[in-house]
């Protein structure tokens, strides 16, 4: 069955999109759901319709993601925390703190996008990876210093 998504699911697709899905898919989830509708008759010429102005949107969406991952590359976060003997942190630096870090920069970064495989816990310099697209992962340069 042929439906057009009305929200993001997640291994689907995004919103506005023309998918192929098993009939009992659509009919038990993704319609009564109301995160997507049947693409018959009137609704398939509508989306059709829309195509030029979804990729308008998209256009932009890419436009803003370039920009945020320019800042975020030249972005430099100094982190001051507690420390211990032999450099040991109190705690970690965690994509958390990163992200609290970054919004206080005026960059809005979720932190599930953070490429942080572990906590930090030791002073120094780091480059961490963030996703702000599929294809967009700069890095900020996180500087963990002692406080005080």
């Amino acid at each position: 069955m042929k439906v057009i998504l009305t929200e993001d699911v997640s291994p689907l697709g995004k919103s506005g999109e023309l998918r192929e899905v098993t009939n009992g898919y659509a009919r038990n989830y993704l319609i009564p759901q109301k995160k997507a509708v049947p693409a018959d008759g009137g609704t398939y010429r509508a989306w059709l319709h829309d195509i030029a102005s979804r990729e308008e949107q998209r256009k932009k969406e890419r436009a803003e993601a370039e920009i945020a991952a320019t800042r975020i590359a030249s972005t430099t976060l100094t982190l001051g925390v507690k420390v211990g003997e032999g450099g040991k942190l109190y705690g970690s630096i965690t994509s958390k703190d990163i992200a609290d870090a970054l919004a206080r920069r005026g960059i809005e970064v979720d932190r599930h996008r953070i490429d942080l495989d572990e906590p930090l816990r030791q002073l120094g310099t780091y480059k961490v990876a963030i996703r702000v697209s599929h294809d967009l992962t700069p890095e900020v340069t996180v500087a963990v210093e002692p406080k005080g």
